[in-house]
């Protein structure tokens, strides 16, 4: 159980709001409804009711989503229409406020301030460039508005749950603005640890959004913008999968490691806008620091422990030129101009260190077994878009992106036991990439609130080279895909209704897959061809008297065409990893409003049918999750409840095979259990 104390000196409005729901999906502000893509938005007020702390919480509500999340927050990748990468490069991008998040720990970030989250299904390469073959996570923050808004909270819950938080947002003079927002929180782990009797999953952090906003004059504008966190999780809850269901949430290992993040990222954007027409500089400096200690056996064995450090600093520029004062779709005439360039500069440390201990069997040999390598990594891309409208209600959309990519890698291996180093060697990689990814969209407005569309992109990701890996998996080649989607949208504000179909079609070339090696550790390798083809559905609908509903269907068949695993076996005809058939949110939602007040009450029914965690489909999962939360507001006053994983699923949603000589051997996770909580605040 746990209690929150909620103080907010802002009002606060639970209506449900099924109007216009403005996004930047193609880096302009326009309504969801006239994006020709599948794009799916979540706002403050869906963040707030439904109680979502992080972006693992958010993506239960998107189709065809799926996210695997370790105990370690950096261990957290999503996959979307099965496309997706659990390490290298991500395959589906983050953003924050415009700026991009390039390394592969920092997907799973604190909702801090958010006025909404864009979830962009599809290939945007076109104008979001590298990691985003899959789409795009866009979290965007509320930003000074002129009214002084100021609160904060506190959070007392199960499993030890501490967590304070504060914002701020003002007027600084006539023509400046700040925001703050900042969140303390703890909780003690899920999982028992049999060998010691400790809890293990625990976790800690600081998270932190500053912003200050200048009005230069009337058309251009600066924003100086400054986010961190420091995290600090407890070791993995780990088990053998067939344990994990019998008895959830306990595991047997001799050493119980931990696992810190600490990132910082100041930025600087400058925008100009006048007459149709907008200028945007965007320059973003990310520093990274990851250290992560754990069993690699995985049992009570005192056989090998893994220590990885990781250390990356990353510099951004991007400059965009768009220009839409002549274009009017309605009347079929103008045309729309977006073009820009950007580029980014990347080096980091990684090691990895497996530990050999005295229990591992003979014919082992205890000692200290050492990668590291120096990476570096830069990259520059020139991009456009071009929209006409050839007729009324007509618009034709063409983009290309040309991106070269140049990759470094200065490895060391060392093997020291007894005191003594037996092997040290050292070796170097290169390599450079390039690719040009063409796209074509249509789009029709049979009426001012429907449209059809459909469009055909290109999407590609460069390839690379292993810290650790096993002998002839050094490397892996880039990635490439094709994808087609058809879809219809309909918004009846009026009436209430909001309703988006898709139907999509993806056909990608040496997809790169996430494997295990039980001494090298999670690896890259490059698949054969692979497919993936399903539907989306998305509903808003008011139904009167208060009530909502909102349903969100997500179907993919994917099938490897071409692969055989790290087993010998020929997948061809299996379903990718991480990519369940079906996945699914249905919910209810009440809200009504009193002269003094209002009550509000919501209801959420999320599923993920068929899901594997390996091409050989050998173990999988299936599993529901009800989440409810509700609250009711008297003048100033606020209470409300919530509830996730009502009915306590038992479900492992992420699993590995660990050993080499035996193909149906799973390690896994099992998901969060049931957590409550209420809270009380006041706002003025």
């Amino acid at each position: 159980m746990f209690l929150i104390l909620t103080l907010s000196l802002a009002a606060q409005d639970p209506a449900t709001d099924l109007g216009t729901t403005v996004v930047t999906a193609r880096k302009v502000e326009e309504a969801i409804e006239d994006v020709p893509a599948s794009v799916s938005a979540l706002s403050s007020d869906d963040i707030t009711m439904s109680g979502m702390r992080s972006i693992s919480d958010a993506v239960g509500r998107i189709p065809n989503l799926h996210f695997t999340e370790f105990s370690a927050r950096r261990l957290s990748f999503p996959y979307v229409r099965g496309i997706g990468s659990g390490l290298g490069e991500p395959s589906v991008a983050t953003y924050v406020d415009g700026v991009p998040q390039l390394s592969v720990g920092s997907t799973n970030l604190p909702l801090l301030g958010m006025e909404r989250i864009e979830f962009l299904r599809g290939p945007q390469g076109t104008l979001y460039g590298r990691n985003a073959m899959g789409g795009v996570i866009h979290m965007v923050g509320r930003q000074p508005d002129g009214q002084t808004e100021i609160g904060g909270s506190v959070m007392y819950g199960s499993h030890s749950l501490q967590e304070v938080s504060s914002f701020y947002s003002g007027p600084l003079g006539d023509s400046a603005g700040f925001v703050f927002d900042g969140r303390a929180s703890r909780r003690d782990g899920y999982t028992t640890n049999d060998f010691t009797g400790e809890l293990v999953d625990d976790r800690r952090a600081f998270s932190g959004r500053a912003q200050l906003a200048l009005d230069l004059d009337d058309s251009s504008s600066l924003r100086f913008s400054l986010t961190g966190q420091k995290a600090e999780d407890g070791g993995f809850g780990l088990g053998e999968l067939g344990s994990l269901r019998d008895d959830p949430h306990r595991i047997n290992q001799d050493f119980e490691g931990e696992t810190s993040r600490d990132s910082l990222q100041p930025s600087v954007v400058y925008a100009w806008a006048e007459g149709g027409r907008s200028f945007t500089s965007i320059s973003a400096f990310t520093a990274m620091d990851v250290t992560e200690t754990s069993d690699f056996d995985f049992s009570f064995i005192d056989g090998l422990r893994r220590r990885t450090e990781e250390e990356q600093d990353v510099f951004y520029q991007e400059l965009r030129w768009s220009d839409e004062s002549g274009f009017d779709v309605d009347k079929g005439e103008g045309m729309r101009l977006l073009v820009g360039l950007s580029g980014f500069d990347s080096d980091a440390t990684r090691s990895a260190a497996n530990d050999f201990r005295p229990g591992i069997p003979p014919p082992g040999m205890p000692g200290i077994d050492t990668n590291t390598g120096d990476f570096t990594d830069r990259g520059h891309s020139l991009f456009g878009q071009l929209g006409v409208s050839p007729a009324p209600d007509w618009e034709l959309t063409y983009g290309v992106r040309m991106d070269r990519e140049s990759k470094k890698l200065d490895a060391n291996h060392t093997f020291e036991t007894g005191g003594f180093t037996v092997l040290d060697t050292d070796t170097s990689f290169e390599d450079e990439f390039s690719e040009t990814t063409p796209m074509l969209s249509a789009s029709y407005r049979p009426t001012d609130s429907s449209q059809v569309y459909a469009y055909a992109a290109k999407a590609f990701k460069a390839g690379g080279f292993n810290l650790t890996a096993p002998a002839g998996e050094e490397f892996f080649d880039p990635e490439s895909s094709w994808t087609y989607e058809v879809g219809y949208k309909r918004s009846l504000s009026e009436r209430g209704l909001n309703l988006k179909l898709a139907a999509f079609s993806v056909d990608w070339q040496d997809m790169q897959l996430s494997l295990f090696d039980p001494v090298a550790g999670g690896y890259v390798e490059n698949a054969g061809e692979s497919t993936s083809t399903g539907v989306e559905v998305e509903l808003d609908a008011d139904l009167g008297h208060h009530w909502g509903m909102f349903l969100g269907l997500g179907i993919a068949r994917t099938e490897f065409q071409e692969f055989t695993d790290a087993f010998g076996q020929d997948v061809a005809g299996n379903s990718l990893a991480n990519a369940p058939e079906q996945t699914w949110s249905v919910g209810m939602s009440y809200d009504r409003e009193f002269s003094e007040g209002g009550l509000f009450a919501r209801a959420n029914y999320v599923g993920v049918q068929d899901l594997f965690y390996d091409p050989g489909n050998l173990q999988g999962e299936d599993y529901e999750l009800v989440n409810l939360s509700g609250g009711y507001r008297l003048g100033d006053w606020r209470l409300a409840i919530f509830v996730r994983n009502v009915l306590d699923e038992n479900y492992v949603p992420v699993a590995f095979q660990a050993n080499p000589a035996d193909p149906n051997y799973f390690i896994g996770e099992n998901g969060a259990p049931r957590t409550w909580g209420l809270s009380m605040g006041v706002s003025f």
